[in-house]
């Protein structure tokens, strides 16, 4: 009796998961800014009809002149900190060539630190790196300028759709709101919908806390980075900052990736006071992500952090880079249908 129950959990797991893979490999790509359009109505609905209410406004204008706002805060936001970041990526261009003179001494610096500390010939430490840059020169037009290329191409495919995407969600949203009141009775008298209801609100209340806690943490990250940047005086502090709090959001690379080696490198150089800064920059760093991740994570998604990782993982090498997205929401979904489906026969079994 053990061995049959058994095996019937296993393949309706294999079956749920199955069924999940596939959807999200060829089904949500389709439907995705209408499932956001669909949360943020959700969430908007009651205070657009308490503002029709309140001020007599009719109902579809107060939609509208929503929708616009928010439009326009998002694209102010995001406009603001793009003109931001790109003034210091232009700064950063123009002073490459003052950056790459710093860097080649203090490249040489290091590699002559390397030679005294490991008593090899004085410049051979040097004569390799330099090996290493020819090898790159020679192989820069051939294989890494193309490469290069065609990194940038997709780049400026990807922002495309993602503003496509962006405007259908927007539209999406506007006409969900107008006829609202409508499609929540479709939606109560579906019965294949009310069945999924159940998931899609555990999918909205865990991976809704997920990216709150990690958009919480990368703020506060970003915040930490350019506050200690910003004393050491760096042009590029911003920059600095949104990119290694990005990357601290993503398992395994995480914001000492960066300021490890980059204490390192100052502690080669003899800057002492900049490698003891980077230091404790990337410590408040660590101290901010392994006591709020924890902490918020529980709070908001019920979730260990180490499933979480291993979802990570999972729908990264399933899915690329929006894995970091897909997995956790697969592991969400084929856990809230398995339990589900088997919640009714366990309880009877108790």
């Amino acid at each position: 009796m053990f061995d049959r129950v058994f095996l019937k959990k296993l393949l309706c797991l294999t079956g749920i998961t199955i069924a999940v893979y596939l959807l999200f490999r060829y089904l949500l790509p389709l439907v995705i800014p209408f499932i956001f359009s669909i949360i943020l109505s959700k969430w908007l609905y009651p205070y657009v009809r308490k503002i029709s209410d309140k001020l007599r406004i009719p109902y579809k204008c107060v939609v509208v002149i929503t929708v616009f706002i928010i439009c326009v805060l998002i694209f102010a936001a995001a406009g603001s900190l793009c003109i931001l970041v790109l003034g210091q990526i232009k700064q950063l261009v123009a002073n490459v060539p003052f950056i790459r003179t710093e860097a080649a001494e203090g490249i040489q610096r290091i590699c002559t630190c390397c030679d005294r500390w490991l008593g090899i010939d004085g410049g051979k430490a040097y004569s390799i790196f330099l090996s290493g840059t020819d090898y790159i020169g020679a192989n820069w037009n051939e294989k890494i300028l193309p490469f290069i290329t065609k990194e940038a191409w997709n780049m400026c495919r990807c922002v495309i759709s993602t503003v496509v995407v962006f405007l259908f969600f927007l539209v999406g949203a506007w006409l969900i709101m107008e006829d609202y009141s409508e499609i929540r009775d479709d939606a109560k008298s579906s019965d294949i919908l009310m069945h999924f209801m159940p998931v899609f609100n555990k999918l909205q209340d865990t991976l809704g806390g997920y990216f709150k806690t990690q958009g919480t943490i990368i703020f506060m990250i970003s915040v930490i980075c350019w506050f200690g940047f910003f004393v050491l005086g760096n042009p590029y502090a911003l920059l600095i900052g949104i990119i290694i709090a990005v990357l601290d959001a993503f398992p395994i690379i995480g914001s000492g990736s960066i300021l490890i080696p980059w204490a390192v490198i100052y502690l080669f150089q003899g800057r002492l006071k900049e490698a003891v800064m980077v230091m404790i920059t990337y410590l408040l760093c660590l101290c901010v992500r392994e006591i709020s991740e924890p902490r918020l994570m529980g709070q908001q998604t019920g979730l260990r952090p180490m499933y979480m990782f291993i979802s990570f993982y999972v729908g990264i090498r399933l899915f690329g880079i929006i894995g970091v997205i897909l997995g956790p929401a697969g592991f969400v979904t084929i856990r809230t249908i398995y339990s589900m489906a088997f919640q009714n026969e366990e309880y009877k079994q108790e």
